[in-house]
């Protein structure tokens, strides 16, 4: 590996190659791409015109798709400049007051459809422009600078300025090859390097030494030579060439399932994850990364996106991963581009005569609907223009629509339609569907997230069924809340890494011999973040209490994977939220200096990291020192002013400390700035109530009841509150509700029974 400087200026083999031509471009360690191109010409030809290869470079006027002709563009009320100076392309940001503050353009990401722009901001942290090159058409709206985050102010995560834009944190890892970050903390600075700027040969393939050996022995002594992958580590072809439709309707492969570790070394970019070391090999997916499971921040309850997912958390809710279908069965591996046109990709295993015709989709040849991806890979728009399908291939369910809110892909066209019109259509498609009216996984979820009655007996059911994905399951696991089933589900779940993952998440309202019990042979699991996930749920057990109960080995055991759940966190220590976990793990094991220092480097570290603000309250508030919580807080808010959990967490301050007026109004900003946030709301409404200001309290009641109806907490105060001013009919329509929420209650019914008493006799 080679070190790259934080240059400006292109080095030669750029140069060279962009120049020249495609032969001498990059550099592998100590092995030159001028070996791979000597037998993969092909490949590499296709390689130079993929998003791979276009995923980062140097910015000159070669590469630079973006106007730097004296442009101008609006941002946050000023005006910033895109312009040229003695060859180097320019950008001027306005800062707060409006003052220019001129960056050069050092590199860029991506070609289509739209390029993004870095710059040097000292101490090696190179951070992304806030705006864009709609690098499309013209005619389709492209050909112009935009801002990605309109709305986001120096306070924002996503300014240009803030960790959620940089570089060595935020995207090196999959845009470079053979990344290391190199943080030191004591500096703040970076000393990051790469052994190829963009997504290179070795990046998919590991190192390629063994395979160079294998490739310059004679042919005939290949067969003596042990590397059954040509040299390479792992199989990443595909598992199968094709799938065809059996009599019973079900897709067989043509030939045996090969196992190949090709998704997975996909995923360890293109997914939703966490990391907690630099990478090794390209295969090792869940060994370094930790991929985000069906949450409602990132998918639909039924598992279609929301926010990016990158690929690989739908694709394996998929049907065709399951059976077996790799990414290049329908993607060049070397270009990305698809291997066939329009609905090709799919008949090449699922027939013509079956599925390419009005009798299957319902739409006329050649319009829109009549694509397979219309119906089954529906569009999601990022970063404003780029389109991205989402890949669970899953059949249309207008059906759920009204039952889960999900969308469906039909309503998305047909948006002068309702989803009862979908659903009979597809119906009279296919009247003897399947699917449709059926049970589906979303609907369980649907009840969890929204704290329905029933829904841990179905998430059980769905635990265990050995037919759904596994991250369908895992995040099955991870709703159910009451902490008896997970014991009882254990022994009847894969020794599949998602599940376990889940199972740690779900364990967290076990006691803690329970916990011990359900995960403490997890703590040699073959992957990391099972470890040191399993070590950090255990960690209390390590404080006097209970370490005398422990055995010496088992105080080994938990202490080897805190010592790897430490070291992750110091591989993200340019984050405040590593130092937050840390200090979350120094109060659980009695050190609370510790934990003080751990608090205050996130603060140090992340200026506008509201949770180590938050963190270093609740530690004062533990140590009774309420004036401590206030300042903090205030300091907090201050630099961040838009932040509703510090004034949520100001506000229960000031309640504590009886300075209910204050605590009123630091409650109303909380509710102000996440007015979705039915608990707020509900907070918000009991304090005015105390206050005596019982009108308000009805109103903020029924804005909690309104995003949350199924909260019986909100709906009982609603109902009181309403009867306290003798509004009876409607606290009886709020009791009505409570009664289906917490059916066959006995106090509630009773409840019912006065209220309508009470209205009878207009008490």
């Amino acid at each position: 590996m080679y070190k790259k400087n934080r240059v400006l200026q292109p080095t030669f083999f750029f140069v060279l190659f962009t120049v020249i031509s495609f032969v001498s471009f990059l550099t592998y360690g100590e092995v030159t791409s001028q070996q791979c191109v000597s037998c993969h010409q092909e490949q590499v030809k296709g390689w130079q015109k993929s998003h791979h290869f276009n995923s980062m470079g140097y910015a000159d006027e070669k590469t630079v798709l973006g106007d730097f002709n004296n442009q101008t563009l609006s941002y946050l009320g000023y005006t910033a400049n895109f312009y040229k100076e003695n060859d180097k392309l320019m950008i001027s940001i306005p800062d707060d007051t409006g003052m220019s503050i001129p960056y050069q353009v050092v590199y860029f990401f991506g070609y289509e459809p739209l390029q993004q722009y870095m710059f040097d901001m000292g101490k090696g942290k190179i951070q992304l422009f806030p705006f864009a090159w709609d690098s499309r058409l013209k005619a389709d709206g492209g050909q112009r600078w935009f801002v990605l985050h309109p709305d986001a102010d120096s306070n924002n995560l996503f300014h240009f300025s803030q960790m959620g834009q940089n570089w060595n944190y935020m995207c090196a890892d999959c845009h470079s090859t053979d990344f290391k970050k190199n943080y030191d903390l004591k500096t703040k600075s970076y000393d990051s390097t790469f052994s190829a700027i963009n997504v290179s040969c070795n990046a998919c393939h590991g190192d390629p030494k063994k395979h160079l050996v294998w490739a310059n022995n004679r042919a005939e002594d290949r067969v003596n030579v042990a590397e059954p992958n040509k040299g390479f580590t792992e199989y990443i072809g595909k598992s199968t060439h094709l799938f065809q439709r059996q009599s019973d309707g079900s897709m067989k492969s043509v030939k045996p399932v090969q196992e190949s570790k090709q998704v997975a070394m996909c995923a360890t970019c293109h997914s939703r994850r966490s990391f907690y070391k630099n990478r090794s090999t390209p295969t090792e997916f869940l060994n370094q990364f930790q991929p985000s499971l069906l949450t409602p921040e990132l998918y639909y309850v039924d598992g279609q996106v929301w926010d990016e997912n990158y690929v690989w958390g739908s694709f394996t809710q998929s049907k065709m991963f399951n059976r077996g279908v790799t990414c290049t069965n329908c993607h060049n591996p070397h270009t990305g581009k698809l291997k066939f046109k329009g609905n090709k990709t799919c008949t090449q295993c699922h027939g013509i005569e079956s599925f390419d015709t009005p009798k299957h989709h319902g739409h006329q040849m050649g319009s829109t609907g009549s694509q397979c991806v219309d119906c089954h890979m529906p569009i999601t728009t990022y970063m404003q223009v780029d389109d991205r399908r989402d890949h669970g291939f899953r059949v249309p369910r207008p059906d759920l629509t009204p039952k889960t809110g999900v969308r469906n892909a039909c309503n998305d066209c047909h948006k002068d339609k309702n989803s009862e019109w979908a659903k009979t259509a597809i119906k009279k498609w296919h009247p003897s569907s399947k699917y449709i009216g059926n049970d589906h996984f979303s609907q369980s979820f649907y009840a969890a997230d929204n704290n329905l009655p029933n829904a841990n007996a179905k998430l059980k059911a769905i635990a265990q069924d050995s037919k759904l994905p596994d991250i369908v399951r895992a995040s099955a696991i991870t709703r159910l809340d009451k902490a008896p089933l997970l014991l009882e589900l254990k022994s009847k779940l894969d020794v599949e890494p998602l599940q376990n993952l889940a199972l740690i998440t779900a364990s967290e309202t076990l006691p803690i011999n329970q916990r011990w019990q359900l995960l403490n042979n997890l703590l040699e699991d073959n992957h990391l973040p099972v470890r040191i996930n399993a070590a950090r749920s255990l960690a209390i057990l390590l404080t006097e209490s209970y370490s005398k109960k422990m055995s010496k080995l088992d105080i080994k055991r938990l202490n080897n994977g805190l010592q790897e759940y430490k070291q992750a966190q110091q591989y993200q220590a340019d984050k405040g939220f590593s130092h937050t976990n840390l200090g979350n793990l120094a109060i659980d094991l009695g050190d609370l200096e510790a934990a003080q220092k751990h608090f205050l480097t996130a603060i140090d570290v992340e200026p506008i990291y509201s949770l180590g603000y938050i963190n270093l309250a609740e530690l004062y508030r533990q140590k009774n020192d309420e004036v401590k919580v206030q300042s903090i807080l205030e300091d907090a808010i201050e630099k961040n002013d838009k932040v509703a959990e510090l004034y949520f967490a100001l506000s229960m301050s000031f309640v504590r400390t009886n300075k209910k007026d204050l605590a009123k109004s630091a409650l109303k900003k909380a509710t102000e700035y996440a007015n979705e946030n039915a608990h707020y709301h509900y907070t918000y409404a009991l304090l005015l109530q105390d206050l005596g200001q019982l009108t308000q309290a009805i109103t903020s009641f029924e804005v909690a009841f309104n995003l949350n109806p199924n909260d019986s907490g909100i709906t009982y105060s609603a109902s009181k509150a309403l009867a306290a001013q003798k509004q009876y009919t409607r606290a009886l329509y709020y009791a009505n509700h409570l009664a289906q929420l917490m059916p066959d209650n006995p106090k509630i019914k009773k409840y019912i029974k006065q209220l309508t008493v009470m209205k009878s006799l207009n008490f």
